[in-house]
């Protein structure tokens, strides 16, 4: 194919790849990331620009716009590579790679300014600096990329992995089968290797493109379900997920003839918090409880915000002496727990808890446990309480409370 035709297409690929990313980056709020894949693209659009500039014979560019041309080329990588890093959430450390990317880069202006454009050491010097930039960028998305895009962040590492391979062939091509010839000095587009690379640089840009998007909608639709999933305020699941997951479960423990037990967990005084404090404060403190059942509860237990300042967890594979122990390490840590240390607001927790017996489905035993947690905040707060099944047995006795906890919340 001829050069000029397949600059051409290079350069509208890049367009292209613009065209696609600005809604993303203007819409969506994808993130800065977005806006350096633009910004490379346009800078590689540019130097392809530059290579095409006014000819002074056939295949035969101006030496110095072969020369930024390419130049530009390199920082359109070291752009991408900033998006990559930007993208993973990466600390500024990681971009290390850009200084020795850099200077190979820039070294291309020093043998411009002693041998002119001697074409084979520019290609080595390029490719060089793209290779280092390809590595760099698999071995972030290898590394670094969230659970929920492995498929197209490992996709876009392999893509650059195996052009990391195609820079570094033509880089050893360069030097042992052109350089040592020394005939192509002032950057002659009809050296071999440059439309092979032109035409690479297709399915290249081609494909960063679509991996980008990839990326992008994979977060995207993480995100979503995250909102979908998960209580917004202190990041555990919300109702709907803990009524699913409660639902299924109980249904298993009977299939399977194991316990399961249930905890519900109401903050005491949460008025008067928010009243005197401001809702803001009351906020502070259902995060914190949040945090500190979550810390306290078994790997195994589910804990879910379901509405207001009362939580749930179920207890899979719990017999009524466990769940008795874990309800009360909640009350104790919550009981614990310095909200703010520069104010004197504590808090207490009271809790009813219920097992699973035969019969008994999920909304009876939540039920049961919020009959116990009822009972609990009336005989003054700050304890746990146990549901009994009527004819079913008798649950575990709580484990003894600390005396004078009368006062749930100190402000």
């Amino acid at each position: 194919m001829n050069i000029l035709t397949l600059l051409i297409v290079n350069i509208l690929l890049h367009v292209v790849a613009v065209l696609c990313l600005f809604p993303v980056g203007r819409t969506l709020k994808a993130g800065t990331a977005v806006w350096f894949w633009i910004l490379s693209n346009l800078l590689q659009a540019a130097g392809l620009l530059m290579v095409m500039a006014p000819y002074p014979a056939p295949g035969r560019p101006q030496p110095i716009f072969s020369l930024v041309g390419n130049l530009q080329l390199d920082w359109g990588t070291m752009l991408a590579y900033v998006g990559i890093q930007s993208f993973l959430n990466r600390p500024r450390r990681t971009l290390w790679l850009l200084v020795p990317a850099g200077i190979l880069s820039c070294a291309k202006i020093g043998v411009y300014a002693t041998a002119g454009l001697y074409l084979p050491v520019n290609v080595i010097l390029g490719c060089g600096c793209r290779f280092l930039l390809a590595v760099g960028t698999a071995w972030l998305l290898l590394r670094y990329a969230d659970r929920d895009m492995r498929m197209a962040a490992w996709t876009m590492a392999g893509f650059n992995l195996a052009w990391a391979a195609v820079l570094l062939t033509r880089m050893v091509w360069e030097a042992f089968q052109v350089l040592p010839h020394g005939d192509m000095v002032i950057g002659d587009l009809r050296e071999p290797t440059s439309s092979m690379a032109l035409l690479l640089r297709v399915g290249v840009t081609f494909t960063l493109t679509l991996g980008y998007l990839w990326m992008v909608g994979q977060r995207l639709q993480a995100r979503l379900v995250a909102l979908a999933d998960q209580d917004p305020l202190t990041g555990i699941a919300n109702r709907r997920v803990l009524w699913e997951k409660g639902a299924r479960m109980v249904a298993r423990a009977h299939q399977n003839r194991e316990a399961l037990g249930v905890l519900m967990v109401d903050i005491d005084h949460f008025k008067a918090i928010n009243d005197r404090w401001g809702h803001g404060t009351g906020d502070v403190v259902i995060t914190r409880v949040a945090q500190t059942i979550a810390d306290v509860i078994r790997a195994t237990d589910v804990l879910g915000r379901i509405g207001g300042e009362e939580f749930a967890i179920i207890l899979p594979e719990a017999e009524a002496v466990t769940v008795a122990t874990v309800a009360d390490r909640i009350r104790r840590a919550v009981e614990q727990l310095v909200i703010d240390p520069g104010t004197a607001i504590r808090c207490t927790v009271s809790v009813g808890r219920a097992n699973i017996v035969p019969d008994v489905g999920w909304d009876t035993l939540v039920d049961a446990a919020d009959q116990a947690l009822y009972r609990a905040k009336a005989g003054g707060r700050n304890r746990v309480e146990a549901h009994t099944w009527e004819g079913r047995g008798r649950e575990a006795p709580t484990p003894p409370e600390a005396p004078g906890l009368a006062a749930a919340c100190m402000i």
